[in-house]
């Protein structure tokens, strides 16, 4: 019986083979079915120039400057669901914690201040005051409105 650990006597070979790409890179290039690798134009739905053109305004329930943190809408006719966040396009300026102050950010997510119906005016009411602040700037883009529209349009119609 062996009481020391297996060694390699002599290292292996390294070989020059290119490792920057995976098997399925090289069938496809071997094949001829090789597209050159594109990134897709960053959409509203997850934007962060959005996000920042956003948390860059007032705090939209208290007015508050300096400390906003773009906070996505919390309503299920927006696209919100369990573990799932809204569109970008659908966020709005609320700013964050201070030391021994919840901001107004943690409260609409956490806690519970207002009832679900108040909550849902009040969310709906800071997005057209947001979307108005971000026309004026032109940081409004037309994907945003059209995500506005498609998501939450006919919740819209239902509250008029």
């Amino acid at each position: 019986m062996w009481n020391s650990s297996l060694q390699r006597k002599t290292p292996m070979k390294r070989t020059k083979a290119d490792r920057s790409h995976g098997l399925g890179h090289k069938v496809a290039a071997a094949l001829n079915f090789l597209r050159p690798i594109e990134r897709k134009p960053e959409s509203v739905f997850r934007s962060r120039q959005h996000r920042m053109n956003v948390a860059a305004l007032n705090c939209a329930c208290c007015g508050r400057s300096n400390c906003s943190q773009a906070a996505h809408l919390n309503l299920l006719a927006a696209g919100k669901a369990k573990s799932l966040k809204a569109s970008d396009a659908l966020t709005v300026p609320l700013c964050c914690d201070e030391i021994g102050r919840p901001g107004c950010h943690y409260q609409l997510d956490q806690g519970g201040v207002y009832d679900k119906a108040t909550s849902a005016a009040y969310q709906i009411q800071w997005l057209q005051e947001t979307r108005d602040q971000l026309r004026a700037r032109r940081q409004w883009p037309e994907e945003a409105e059209a995500d506005m529209q498609r998501l939450l349009g006919a919740y819209l119609r239902r509250q008029e």
